[in-house]
């Protein structure tokens, strides 16, 4: 190992946190990435819910709601929600809007808390921000599937709308995400070595 990277990094531990690079990444930062199944988990929650909250609204009583990965005769599915009567549109985008809600909740907590630990700070980026771009970008991609809530939508709905919708809100995260990354030094608030 690089004895100049070991110093850099060392330094970087001994200056207050105000003067930090939070963009760095340590050993234990990357440990959040085995929680992933509980970040696939409460997003695949968010999104069902959602459907099964827009449904009940409507008047339709929900059958099932399974929020983990199962396999149906389709394939695999992240979680799914049956309802018996017939409901609009509405149930179908009611997930898009709430990961809308959602990355703006979290983007102006984000960006108005000030954090003692960043792993607090990262936990609530990847639940509040993170999750719904990727829910919107990874079924605004498989829309061409027919099964797909968003492909359904095309059928339901002028494919302009559909179209505008997720390239503006995409585009609104991604820039949420970078602001929001882009000003991470000063959300930390400056104490004696705590992280």
């Amino acid at each position: 190992m690089d004895s100049k990277a070991t110093t850099d990094s060392s330094l970087d531990d001994t200056l207050p946190v105000s003067r930090r690079n939070p963009l760095r990444l340590r050993f234990s930062d990357l440990l959040w990435l085995l929680a992933y199944p509980v970040y696939q988990i409460i997003g695949t929650l968010r999104h069902e819910g959602s459907h099964a909250i827009a449904a009940v609204l409507q008047g339709a009583k929900i059958t099932e709601f399974v929020f983990w990965p199962t396999m149906r005769e389709r394939g695999l599915y992240w979680g799914y929600v049956n309802f018996l009567e017939e409901t609009n549109w509405l149930v179908l985008a009611a997930p898009y809007f709430m990961d809308l809600v959602t990355f703006v909740l979290f983007f102006v907590i984000c960006m108005r808390i000030r954090f003692r630990r960043k792993w607090i700070w990262l936990n609530l980026i990847i639940i509040g921000m993170i999750s719904p771009f990727v829910n919107s970008l990874y079924n605004y991609l498989g829309s061409k599937n027919s099964y797909n809530d968003v492909g359904r939508l095309f059928a339901d709905l002028p494919r302009g709308i559909i179209h505008g919708y997720f390239i503006l809100t995409l585009i609104f995260y991604v820039v949420g995400i970078w602001v929001t990354f882009r000003r991470a030094k000063s959300v930390f608030i400056q104490d004696s070595g705590q992280r």
